[in-house]
């Protein structure tokens, strides 16, 4: 069994948290050089909005029937 102070002494002669920092810039590299816009994040929100609603509409339908179900759909 690893005990947590085996851990610690592992990390430190592994030099620390320097050395895990660089693996995982490696393997994820985010700076601060990224060129986002805000267009693109409210894209990306109302999509999973979406997504969620339309992977529910199949659920609605088979409660409400066809007539209530596609003239709830025409309306909304």
């Amino acid at each position: 069994m690893v005990t947590m102070s085996s851990v610690q002494k592992d990390v430190e002669n592994q030099g620390g948290e320097s050395s895990t920092n660089d693996d995982i810039e490696k393997w994820l590299p985010i700076s601060a050089s990224r060129k986002a816009k805000w267009w693109y994040s409210a894209f990306h929100n109302v999509t999973a909005m979406v997504g969620a609603g339309v992977l529910r509409l199949p659920y609605a339908l088979s409660q409400l029937g066809w007539f209530p179900g596609i003239s709830l759909i025409l309306v909304s």
